[in-house]
């Protein structure tokens, strides 16, 4: 065996070259690879927390402009509410269950909400 070895010594010496630049060009491309991933989600992340910070600012303009318009409609609510309260102590003698006033904060209420 090691004669055969010993013959053809420069068959073997360009195998084993051959195997080192094979071995040597895969880690190569393994380690351009890992580059290559460990960039791309560094920079995916990035995307995710700049989206992430504007659908937050969204969001919570989008929440301000709802509380704004809550707070309008409870205080329309009180005012109705307090309006129906007071035609409510007046007293009725007819046989029509809401008066003219009544009837005004009614279509009010109505008009509001379309």
């Amino acid at each position: 065996m090691n004669s055969l070895l010993f013959k053809n010594w420069k068959l073997v010496l360009i195998a084993v070259c051959f195997v080192l630049i094979v071995g040597a060009w895969q880690y190569d491309h393994a380690a351009q690879y890992k580059r290559g991933r460990e960039s791309m989600a560094v920079e995916i992340s990035g995307r995710l927390k700049v989206a992430a910070i504007e659908k937050a600012k969204s969001d919570q303009v989008i929440s301000e402009k709802y509380q704004t318009g809550k707070a309008v409609r409870e205080e329309n609510e009180r005012v109705r509410y307090v309006q129906v309260q007071k035609i409510v102590e007046k007293p009725v003698y007819r046989n029509v269950c809401v008066d003219s006033d009544g009837l005004s904060v009614i279509n009010a209420a109505i008009a509001d909400g379309n």
